[in-house]
């Protein structure tokens, strides 16, 4: 077994954002081959004379493209298509005598190839050619979801917001001060407080009364009401159902990808019923720069996942 770090995954150890939480394995690079008929195979071909290369990276390594906070989308490539960081898409090459430069897609090409640009990402994950087990105890083995297609109306406040009115930007909290970033980590209240004292009966006082600044998020539907609704219902789907969801935005000039804030499971009164389910609610926005250069959130709109009672 031969593994390599791809490119993203040095970048983001380079900043220490690295975390492994998943592994997969692939045979893309094994080769099956046996002595004697093809009736009869005896034993494995002679393997002293192959040609064995060592792991490398491949565009097919990137399935989901990752974010510069407060910036673009990193690039990506597909088989067809190369998307750079900016949200151009090019789609081969042209020569113009001395150099070679990138054949940009925009306006109606852009509405042409949008859907094959995503596919791409989807064969990039199948070209990685990863071991798995057929679940033969599943009714389905596929995804099917209906309907295919959702629309609903942007609020003009949050289009303001997006086409980067200074003065709209500037009303939204940055993301330190952001209710819905305060569950993460990186965001939370922690005012100092004083090193443990041996023979103290209060080890955690703290320095100083702190002002917490953060916002609080709630659980209820408030910011929800009055706002549309689609719902999109899985149809068939495996019994682990292992979603992965991307979300992103087509314009004349390109293909961006959308920032998504994961606020965790809540319990869900179940409509006309006494019992709850559990939910888990993403907002899906960008991240801006405001006029002092503070990363702000702005929601567009809001995903609910729905586990069930």
């Amino acid at each position: 077994m031969d593994f390599t770090i791809t490119q993203e995954g040095k970048r983001q150890a380079g900043t220490g954002e690295m975390r492994i939480n998943y592994a997969t394995f692939t045979d893309l690079h094994t080769f099956y081959d046996t002595s004697g008929s093809a009736e009869i195979p005896t034993l494995a071909a002679d393997a002293s004379d192959r040609i064995f290369f060592e792991t490398h990276n491949r565009y097919q390594d990137v399935i989901v493209p990752e974010l510069e906070a407060g910036l673009s989308m990193r690039p990506f490539r597909t088989q067809d298509f190369q998307a750079f960081g900016d949200g151009t898409v090019a789609s081969g090459s042209f020569s113009t005598g001395l150099v070679t430069l990138p054949n940009l897609q925009t306006g109606s090409q852009i509405d042409a190839i949008e859907q094959k640009i995503l596919e791409g990402l989807t064969q990039n994950f199948v070209d990685q050619r990863v071991v798995a087990t057929v679940d033969e105890f599943s009714l389905y083995q596929d995804i099917s979801i209906s309907p295919l297609t959702a629309s609903f109306t942007v609020p003009q406040t949050s289009a303001g917001y997006m086409r980067g009115s200074e003065e709209s930007i500037r009303n939204v909290p940055s993301i330190f001060f952001d209710k819905r970033f305060e569950a993460f980590p990186n965001f939370k209240f922690l005012p100092p407080i004083n090193k443990f004292d041996p023979g103290s009966t209060n080890p955690d006082e703290p320095l100083a009364r702190y002002p917490e600044l953060n916002e609080r998020y709630k659980d209820d539907d408030e910011e929800l009401i009055g706002t549309e609704k689609k719902v999109l219902t899985y149809d068939q789907t495996s019994r682990n159902n292992n979603l992965a969801v991307q979300v992103f935005e087509k314009s004349e000039t390109g293909v961006q990808k959308l920032s998504m804030v994961d606020l965790g499971l809540f319990e869900k009164n179940v409509e006309g019923t006494s019992t709850t389910k559990k939910i888990r609610r993403v907002k899906v926005g960008k991240l801006l720069l405001d006029p002092d250069g503070s990363e702000t959130f702005v929601n567009i709109f809001t995903l609910e996942f729905d586990y069930g009672s």
